[in-house]
């Protein structure tokens, strides 16, 4: 409570100033009276309230990905848009074909979602692609149409964030692609986009493949044949890396759900898989470990103790999960987020988090009185205690919604640090 109380303390110092510097230099058009005292609550999932007209309709199904200005949100499905939400003049989304044709970003400073348009190579498949940051490239791969597995791709598609519209490209790949499929997890390391698991529809696989982006060359990196120390094939997975090494979090099949206490993991350099026992979380009266689950979204970040990985939500095949788990990779430790629980049990979502370690959720099925109800709720949790810096940013953006109405050249002149401003005013 003492840590708490100087927070707000050096906080509120830190802005109140140069929030009544920002009043005095506005027009009185743009002058917004303070809203109640900023709380720093780290641990806590709280709901992102959107600025602006635009938002993604609800859905399930997408991925979003962030690079610290902005959450890009692509693709996705809803079978039950309620026809009142349907845009007569947005051909993205119909009942007869229910995938969302759709690239948005959400500026995470002035809390506004923006729809690019896609001018080139929007592709069918829009429903669980795998997607990641790549420096300033949105790197998509893989996805299914509807009805899913009818038709799978597996093309990179490929990129270069702006402002305005999008032209995506399909990278020209040689040598040994994957199967079209959907329901994998991807990264990017080392020059290289990795492709893990997936299925296209019947059969599940754990195989592995990379695209050297310097070469455009797909390579396997490994085939699974059923033998002895495999993993069973799976979707709808999600996979952290640390190193060289890849950790498969959970997963299914139509039918199943995998076990977070078993965790395969794949070493790049050796090619080979062993598989890891974590801890399970003994730290109240009662021993709890995470229960199977696939469908939940996974992030991590480094901290001074090592790697953590954050999962949230998800689904075994009958129940629906709110909680959020944390694992520690060094020690292999699970322990439940106590304070960090999502308002609604959620699968189907996506998560992505910042380089300062804020975690954004967003969309997603809940099991309401209709278990198809999708949403377009995104939900943000602190997962560390950031640099006071980023407390003071975000209290002066609480204090002060309508920044982003100012110059560029006057956010500068009130003395907000060149960094800080990019994220408002990207150039």
């Amino acid at each position: 409570m003492l840590i708490k109380s100087k927070i707000l303390c050096v906080v509120h110092l830190s802005v109140k100033d140069l929030a009544y510097k920002i009043l005095y230099a506005a027009r009185p058009s743009e002058m917004t009276s303070f809203k109640k005292d900023f709380v720093f609550e780290p641990f806590k999932v709280t709901e992102v309230k959107f600025r602006g007209f635009e938002c993604p309709r609800p859905r399930s199904g997408h991925r979003i990905a962030c690079d610290d200005v902005n959450i890009y949100c692509f693709g996705g499905y809803n079978p039950v848009l309620p026809r009142a939400s349907v845009q007569r003049e947005n051909p993205t989304w119909t009942p007869e074909r229910p995938l969302f044709k759709e690239l948005w970003s959400f500026s995470i400073a002035s809390r506004k979602w923006k729809e690019h348009k896609v001018v080139e190579n929007m592709p069918e498949e829009l429903a669980s692609n795998a997607m990641c940051m790549n420096g300033r490239y949105l790197m998509i791969f893989g996805g299914t149409g509807a009805p899913f597995g009818n038709k799978c791709s597996n093309d990179v598609i490929a990129w270069k964030t702006s402002p305005g519209d999008a032209k995506l490209q399909v990278l020209e790949a040689t040598g040994s692609r994957p199967p079209g499929q959907y329901g994998q997890a991807i990264l990017c390391h080392d020059g290289y986009v990795y492709t893990i698991g997936g299925t296209n529809g019947f059969a599940y696989n754990s195989d592995i493949y990379r695209l050297d982006l310097r070469t455009l060359v797909w390579e396997p990196v490994f085939v699974g044949t059923g033998g002895d120390g495999e993993p069973i094939g799976r979707y709808r997975h999600e996979v952290a890396r640390v190193g060289d090494k890849l950790y498969v979090l959970g997963g299914g099949t139509g039918e199943w759900a995998f076990e977070l206490m078993e965790i395969p993991v794949f070493d790049i350099q050796t090619k080979t898989w062993t598989t890891l026992t974590p801890k399970a979380d003994d730290t109240s009266k009662d021993t709890v470990a995470p229960l199977p689950r696939k469908c939940h979204s996974a992030v991590q970040i480094d901290t001074p103790s090592g790697i953590q990985v954050f999962v949230a939500g998800g689904s075994d095949g009958q129940s629906v999960f709110e909680d959020i788990w944390r694992l520690n990779v060094n020690t292999l430790q699970w322990n439940i987020m106590q304070k960090a629980v999502l308002p609604h049990p959620l699968y189907f979502h996506s998560s992505t988090v910042t380089s300062q370690g804020c975690m954004y959720v967003f969309g997603g099925i809940e099991p309401k009185d209709d278990a198809t109800s999708r949403n377009n709720i995104l939900y943000k949790v602190w997962l560390c205690i950031p640099k006071l810096s980023e407390i003071c940013w975000d209290a002066l953006l609480h204090l002060y919604p309508n920044l982003d109405q100012l110059s560029r050249g006057k956010l500068l002149d009130l003395g907000i640090p060149i960094h800080m401003v990019d994220r408002l005013q990207p150039f």
